[in-house]
């Protein structure tokens, strides 16, 4: 299931793209800041390609934003500058907690490892990834490696999509772990 799916099962239109590229740090600066928005949108969709989104969509979804008060747009040496307000981060904050791994009527006895080393330049990315990682509901086994027992890695993916450390990220399925007795507890294995 890719992406498009993923948002389509959530109920992620246009105007909620915009607030989780927002929240995931993406900086919109253009001097057509609607341009812009498409261009980070379609990259959250991976790839999409510009011309399949439409501007008046695209226009109308930052005026409802706007209006809603969960972004501002501010000119700055002559281009807009898009940004969340308080309120757009923490209504994004929840849209991304529902966002969750949907726990299926039989655990399949499989482990779900998440490992990255994400380069030192990159730590505040890095901690934003461990934060999400723990708000989809994943053990934190050392720093950088985190396990679940079920099925994540499309929400995985999407998260380190949207933070731009992909290449950094694996994904690792075993069918053991050691300390399991404890995972299983934590899970309610």
């Amino acid at each position: 299931m890719g992406n498009r799916e993923i948002w389509k099962k959530t109920g992620i239109g246009v105007s909620k793209a915009i607030l989780i590229a927002l929240f995931a740090g993406a900086v919109v600066i253009a001097p057509w800041g609607v341009a812009s928005a498409i261009q980070v949108v379609s990259e959250l969709f991976e790839g999409k390609e510009m011309e399949d989104f439409d501007q008046e969509q695209m226009k109308r979804a930052l005026k409802y934003l706007r209006r809603k008060k969960l972004i501002e747009i501010q000119e700055q040496y002559q281009k807009e500058v898009f940004g969340l307000t308080k309120l757009g981060w923490l209504k994004t904050r929840k849209l991304l907690k529902s966002f969750g791994i949907s726990r299926p009527k039989k655990w399949d006895r499989k482990w779900r490892i998440v490992i990255f080393d994400i380069p030192n330049t990159k730590k505040n990315t890095a901690d934003v990834f461990r934060r999400q990682l723990r708000n989809l509901g994943l053990a934190n086994l050392q720093k950088s490696i985190w396990v679940h027992p079920y099925e994540c890695r499309e929400q995985i993916y999407y998260l380190a999509g949207n933070l731009f450390i992909k290449p950094y990220v694996r994904y690792i399925v075993a069918e053991e772990v050691t300390g399991e007795r404890d995972l299983r507890s934590r899970f309610g294995l």
